[in-house]
């Protein structure tokens, strides 16, 4: 059914948000880039239940190795105008990116407390989420949709985590979102719900207005992310939002914004992050670059608001590799949960006695060993990100509000 709301008002946050220092805390611990000492590292594992004496010897000797030869990061360049950035959707080996996500999620599900062992007998579940922004520079992201959703559909069945034909396995919902008024005056959010039936999806898509529209610059971003949290999920499911965009939301800064500190009435966005991730909802931003980069602050606005969700940012610069990057995104999700149900019993005896930071290393290094490899999305850096733009990164992720963060943002 589809929904129309020019006001925001009705807009609320049914439990209060996860507490920010909760959230932003373990952020810090997962995230941070100093190398622990080599005897944190290389500390005793074999009272690990899970692993073999064989496998905790070669996890040692891995991450001395890794330790004593840490490697310098290929510099990354700027948001390129001609050349078009490698990206693809693929099994490797697990990256330590990944791993991060994992032990994240993990944490911060209060079930996963419970230890209580994985009786699935089949395949994972989705609810996917389209949050499409339909102002006027969209048309060619809205069409890419439009064109490639039988193929982003059968690829999101045929994977490993889904490998099933029943098309309710997947289900797909649309949000649209434009601007508030004054600045816009046709709508600010339109939904389309959950559906599966591939014919009400095409429906669905071709009820979708054209690009038009817009104002200032930022959007009405806040407003479908309140939205995204009123959508009909399935409790017993994966759910991802995939949020298409080149505009910032209003209130985090960015130049020519009608509301600078944000649109009375409408939550934080960084409040409807925390609601996400303690819905089990995972973000993902789609960046139409180079537009989105002109706009300040939004870069590493997004990066910290997809990591409070274990999700990432992707940067887009040709509509035609839209599917890969949605799919892409949707299939590591999946791949997480499918890690986690995996690797929970080990996870757990290695939270007993370690910092988070350092369980991330000895997993990765212990999928390394297994030879363990996942769907991920293989994509060429295009930002360049000097360490005020990390530490910014790492504000928006673990502050209060907006406020709080642009309080203490290092400019650039």
């Amino acid at each position: 059914m589809e929904c129309e709301n020019a006001s925001t008002s009705n807009f609320c946050i049914e439990a209060a948000p996860l507490e920010a220092e909760e959230v932003g805390n373990l952020l810090t611990m997962l995230y941070i880039e100093d190398s622990p000492p080599m005897e944190m590292i290389s500390g005793d594992s074999t009272d690990l239940k899970t692993v073999s004496q064989a496998e905790a010897e070669a996890v040692q000797a891995l991450l001395i190795s890794d330790t004593r030869d840490s490697a310098s990061m290929p510099m990354a360049r700027t948001v390129p105008r001609s050349s078009l950035p490698y990206i693809e959707t693929r099994k490797a080996p697990v990256s330590e990116d990944l791993v991060k996500r994992v032990v994240y999620t993990y944490l911060m599900d209060p079930s996963t407390k419970k230890n209580v062992p994985s009786l699935r007998t089949h395949g994972l579940k989705l609810d996917l989420l389209f949050i499409m922004d339909l102002t006027g520079s969209q048309q060619p992201y809205i069409d890419s949709v439009k064109s490639s959703i039988n193929s982003i559909c059968a690829e999101i069945l045929g994977s490993d985590h889904v490998n099933s034909a029943q098309a309710g396995d997947l289900r797909v919902a649309f949000i649209g979102f434009r601007d508030h008024p004054p600045q816009d005056d046709s709508f600010v959010t339109r939904e389309w719900d959950f559906v599966s039936d591939l014919t009400r999806i095409h429906t669905n898509l071709r009820s979708l207005p054209g690009a038009d529209g817009g104002g200032d610059g930022p959007e009405a971003v806040t407003a479908a992310l309140a939205r995204a949290l009123t959508m009909r999920w399935r409790n017993d499911c994966n759910r991802v939002a995939v949020l298409v965009s080149d505009a910032p939301p209003h209130g985090i800064g960015s130049q020519g914004d009608y509301w600078p500190h944000g649109v009375p009435g409408v939550p934080d966005p960084l409040d409807l992050a925390r609601e996400m991730l303690k819905n089990k909802i995972t973000l993902h931003f789609i960046a139409c670059e180079p537009s989105l980069s002109h706009f300040h602050n939004a870069l590493d606005f997004y990066r910290g608001l997809t990591r409070i969700t274990a999700g990432i940012v992707v940067p887009l610069l040709d509509a035609r590799v839209m599917s890969t990057c949605i799919i892409g995104s949707s299939l590591e999700s999946l791949a997480i949960q499918d890690l986690i149900d995996e690797y929970r019993k080990t996870i757990d005896e290695l939270v007993a006695s370690r910092e988070p930071s350092l369980v991330v290393k000895y997993l990765h290094a212990l999928m390394r060993v297994r030879g363990r490899t996942a769907d991920q999305l293989i994509m060429e850096n295009i930002y360049a990100m000097s360490d005020d733009r990390k530490e910014n990164v790492d504000i928006w992720s673990s502050a209060r509000s907006l406020a709080d963060a642009k309080a203490r943002l290092k400019y650039h």
